[in-house]
């Protein structure tokens, strides 16, 4: 007889390629993950998956199962979904991770306005770093600019983010005005992220366009920031160039205490994306956090709607 609960913890086993990390999603006990799927192997008289103490791999008999496996779970989950849609409510922990400047400046800004929208959710909020690496208990949505850190999780696009070169006019008083991009290298620059192919260690990179043109200018930093909002007040206080947020520089620049450089050129946007369990695992306190977020911020790049002391947000 077909046991659906056996076949879920199978999907979960392979997508997660963790038997500890499927029962965290799962909500279940790592021992009953393990058992569901042995009895699953009995029930059918065939090794799924080759399990040693350091990797799962599926066999060819799980890697075809697994194909069918898939499609009969989203298709019981629509027919759960038909029927319990109407009075799905979200609620319980949500887990969200992200970088600590996204926070400050991309989620947290905007949970007061989701949590009164979802009054019977709860928020967790943890910081990963430049990777997107897993916290650990597993979260379930990561905020950050990398799409695919884990191949078991499903990225979804949510904006991007504009960014242009801006320094002080102190910083610029005897120095050579920039006039193309690679004159930024005889300068003095602020990032957030060092480190990328081909680059030197040590080395950072700035891929800049000018309508259909495009240059990357790597450089060794003279300033490295963990926090874009500290790289924001080095540029200000006539530490080097920074790349900042058009919006969030213009009152500075107004006031006359920043100068935006190279005006024609900017850098690539930087997309952000939502990391997030699959279908098979989202659930409605996913699913409205991510619909609330696009609906908040839109996908366009010009949605960066944060507080003004956002800098090159690489981190």
């Amino acid at each position: 007889m077909i046991d659906l609960n056996e076949m879920q913890c199978f999907a979960h086993i392979c997508e997660a390629r963790s038997f500890t990390v499927a029962a965290q999603r799962l909500g279940l006990p790592k021992s009953s993950v393990s058992r569901a799927l042995t009895r699953l192997e009995d029930r059918l008289g065939v090794r799924l998956i080759e399990r040693t103490t350091r990797s799962l791999m599926l066999t060819e008999a799980g890697e075809l199962y697994l194909e069918r496996c898939r499609r009969m779970l989203e298709e019981a989950e629509q027919a759960d979904l038909a029927i319990g849609a109407m009075h799905a409510q979200p609620r319980g922990l949500l887990r969200l991770a992200t970088s600590v400047p996204f926070a400050r400046f991309a989620v947290g800004p905007v949970l007061g306005e989701f949590l009164s929208a979802y009054p019977e959710v709860r928020l967790d909020l943890q910081f990963v770093g430049g990777e997107n690496r897993m916290a650990d208990p597993a979260p379930d949505i990561v905020i950050g600019p990398h799409p695919s850190p884990d191949s078991t999780l499903r990225a979804t696009p949510l904006f991007k983010i504009r960014l242009a070169t801006y320094a002080s006019p102190g910083y610029l008083a005897g120095r050579r005005m920039p006039k193309q991009p690679a004159d930024l290298r005889e300068h003095h620059c602020i990032t957030a992220h060092c480190g990328g192919p081909g680059l030197p260690a040590g080395f950072a990179s700035w891929r800049m366009r000018r309508g259909a043109t495009r240059q990357e200018v790597s450089f060794e930093p003279r300033v490295t920031v963990a926090d874009p909002s500290i790289g924001y007040q080095v540029a200000l206080s006539g530490g080097g160039i920074a790349a900042i947020k058009p919006e969030a520089a213009r009152s500075d620049v107004e006031a006359g205490r920043l100068i935006r450089l190279l005006p024609d050129w900017e850098l690539e946007p930087l997309q952000l994306y939502a990391l997030h369990p699959s279908r098979l695992s989202a659930s409605p306190k996913v699913n409205a956090f991510l619909t609330f977020l696009r609906e908040r911020y839109g996908d366009g790049e010009d949605d960066w709607r944060f507080a003004r002391n956002v800098v090159d947000a690489r981190a």
